[in-house]
This record gives structure tokens, sequence and C-alpha cells, in this order.
């Protein structure tokens, strides 16, 4: 296993939201492979573990009620690799 490796083989997905008045906030999943993810927004105030089922039932919700608000932002067409931390 290399230094970057999780040994469980976590990996980690992470995005910041654009600077608004000198305030951004970062979004972060962590996926556990064969377990579950684990979501926080913003400094870790906000945190959620999700079994598989509630996070793909979240993202279709998420996708239809972000997707009524219109066209999506530029800084939002980016891709964001899986970190191992």
């Amino acid at each position: 296993m290399t230094a970057d490796q999780q040994p469980d083989g976590r990996q980690f997905y992470r995005l910041r939201t654009p600077r608004v008045d000198g305030n951004s906030s970062a979004v972060t999943v962590r996926v556990t492979p064969g377990a579950d993810l684990y979501l926080a927004v913003g400094a870790g105030r906000r945190r959620m573990y999700l079994t598989p089922d509630e996070a793909w039932a979240l993202w279709r919700c998420l996708s239809e009620a972000v997707a009524s608000l219109g066209q999506p932002p530029e800084w939002i067409r980016t891709t964001v690799p899986a970190k191992p931390r």
C-alpha cells in the first residue's frame, strides 16, 4: 500500500463554492466501499452518514430540485476526482 491509499479503500470528493463576501463553503463526501457515505457541508457543522440507498434517493431529489432553479453556474462545470484523503 502506498502512502496515499487508505487501508479501507475510502475515497474523498470535495468541491468548494465560489467566494461570496469573502466566504466559501466546502462540500465533502467520503465513500467507504461496502459501507456508507459521509457528507459534510461547510466546516463540518452539517454532517450526515448515508446508506447507499439513501445517497441515491438524495441524489435523485437534489438533482430534480436543483434543476428546477435554472441553468447551472459555470463554476460547477468541473470534474471532481476521487482522492484518497
